[in-house]
């Protein structure tokens, strides 16, 4: 990659699920454009060394699964129950699911003050997130794109990204 972009024939080249070692082995040959890595509300250990690096040197980071597999849209507590055979029944099992569940409840006030949907709200809070660049968020449908985007239609005060943390810390 490095040779590509030295002779011109491409701009720039990104990584993915790379760790901070890699990061710093790749920049051995090229500096990444970006990283794309798992980040969410309920796992955000690359804060502790990713995070800074790149803002360091200026390196972009692209999260994927802000939504925790759909747990952080609040919909797995309320009626729509998972199926027996859905992966996420197993994956959710890692989590306290009554803290989440109390937590999400904490926030739901602060997305409808904003007049948004707590899934609004998550992708929000995520792209405020220090050195975050660029969010990706699944979508089912057309009407889910079109709320995810919506995401970005409001702001959060620090007093409102504090207490969001505040909150996390409980977990």
């Amino acid at each position: 990659m490095g040779s590509l972009i030295q002779q011109g024939k491409v701009r720039a080249a990104a990584v993915s699920n790379y760790s901070l070692d890699q990061l710093k082995t790749a920049g051995n040959t090229f500096v990444p454009a970006a990283n794309q890595v798992a980040y969410r509300m309920l796992n955000r250990g690359i804060e502790q060394d990713l995070v800074p690096y790149t803002i360091a040197n200026n390196i972009g980071i692209i999260v994927y699964s802000p939504m925790e597999r759909g747990l952080l849209s609040g919909k797995y507590f309320q009626n729509e129950k998972l199926k027996m055979e859905d992966h996420r029944n197993g994956y959710f099992g890692q989590f306290d699911l009554e803290k989440v569940k109390a937590f999400l409840e904490s926030i739901r006030p602060i997305a409808a003050e904003k007049n948004a949907s707590l899934a609004q709200l998550v992708l929000r809070w995520t792209t405020l997130q220090n050195g975050i660049t660029i969010v990706l968020a699944g979508a089912r449908n057309a009407e889910q794109a079109i709320a995810n985007a919506q995401a970005m239609s409001f702001d959060l005060s620090a007093e409102e990204l504090n207490f969001i943390d505040a909150g996390l810390n409980k977990i």
